[in-house]
């Protein structure tokens, strides 16, 4: 074997390279270490800050004005979890992210009152619409918790409906003692021959048109109630929140349901959430359209509370600091004990907010951001985009 010789003409550029890429390694001023933070601006709403690569961040709209209601996210919305919610996540991407809140305007929508067969009934009925969405209240509750600022998240539900295209009929249980719905008799439910009643004399005094589809919308034993009336009546679709209805309906129901249910909802009942399911999984097993959806809790901002009438936004930073200063909301903005097992926290509300009128607006959205047995806003696209498939 021959020996291997130095060879000027082969090793010198060679040498010659890799001193150059030394040199320029070490001089370039371009290259710095992997950024590992970026920033989530939010216009018109919350959430804005800085966020290393895969934190989840939440966002929330402001509210939307008296002749608006949320539209969607628009900007970088791919990393959205859900951009046509007025809240929503993302997991923070390498990039720097910018979103902006938009909102549709909308006429005045105002509730017609009448009494109708001994009930109270509100209705609104736009100009055009493609079906008819009857809520259902929880027990102990009324027609007025759906259509005025006392139940704030049931109303902006109701308008965001209304502007998506459907009239709304709102009444309660004949049952003002208790306020509940009668489902034990099944069939001959005296609420179910009551809303008959409401139906039909609407379509006679032309209100609303025959032959328009119905839709359903229930909150914790309204839900039970909606379930059953829902099947009786042939509803096109139904929403169920905080609840999964009558069990034994499952097995044999038609119609597409969508649960909407809370995470932390199991004071009352720690097996809410597990009953729903399996009222879903009967459906998705015969094939029946049904969506199956739980709400996380989410961190209280400063402005939160500016959804209630009353309380401008000096007023809910207020709140949230006399809040967060005695221990009920943590670092990370959540609430720190269960609203339902607890009303301790009322005494840290400021004076001026603590109140007969106010105090239970306030308690409501505590209720929803702990994620307890409360009805949301949360889900208004999901819940309207399930019924305009049917």
């Amino acid at each position: 074997m021959k020996p291997i010789l130095f060879s000027p003409t082969l090793y010198l550029p060679i040498l010659f390279l890799t001193l150059l890429f030394v040199s320029c390694k070490k001089s370039d001023p371009n290259l710095t270490p992997t950024q590992t933070v970026f920033t989530l601006t939010v216009s018109n709403g919350e959430g804005a800050g800085t966020y290393n690569v895969a934190d989840t961040a939440y966002i929330f709209s402001n509210p939307p004005g008296s002749t608006q209601v949320f539209d969607k996210w628009t900007g970088d919305v791919s990393a959205l979890q859900s951009p046509n919610e007025w809240r929503t996540t993302l997991k923070m991407p390498s990039s720097n992210v910018n979103v902006t809140a938009t909102y549709k305007t909308t006429p005045q929508i105002n509730f017609t009152n009448v009494v109708i067969n001994g009930s109270q009934v509100y209705y609104y009925v736009p100009a055009t619409y493609r079906g008819i969405i009857i809520p259902f209240h929880g027990a102990g509750g009324s027609a007025v918790g759906w259509t005025t600022t006392k139940g704030i998240d049931n109303l902006e539900f109701l308008r965001y409906a209304a502007v998506n295209g459907y009239a709304i009929i709102v009444t309660e249980s004949k049952d003002r003692v208790n306020k509940r719905w009668e489902t034990s008799t099944g069939t001959a439910s005296i609420d179910i021959a009551n809303i008959d009643a409401i139906i039909s004399s609407l379509q006679s005094s032309n209100i609303i048109v025959a032959g328009k589809p119905f839709y359903g919308v229930g909150m914790s034993q309204g839900s039970g109630f909606l379930s059953l009336i829902s099947n009786v009546k042939s509803y096109k679709a139904a929403a169920l929140y905080c609840l999964g209805g009558i069990d034994q309906i499952y097995d044999n129901t038609t119609v597409p349901t969508i649960w909407n249910m809370a995470k932390f909802d199991i004071t009352e009942d720690p097996n809410r959430l597990v009953t729903a399911n399996a009222n879903y999984q009967k459906l998705q097993t015969r094939t029946i359209p049904s969506a199956y959806y739980v709400n996380e809790p989410s961190p209280i901002f400063p402005n939160k509370f500016t959804i209630i009438p009353g309380i401008d936004a000096n007023g809910s930073i207020a709140i949230y600091n006399s809040l967060k200063n005695a221990g009920y909301i943590n670092a990370k903005g959540y609430f720190t004990i269960d609203p339902r097992v607890s009303s301790v926290w009322y005494s840290a509300v400021p004076s001026q907010y603590n109140n007969a009128t106010l105090i239970p607006m306030i308690d409501d959205q505590i209720y929803i951001s702990y994620t307890q047995h409360k009805f949301y806003k949360d889900s208004n696209f999901r819940t309207i985009e399930f019924f305009n498939r049917f």
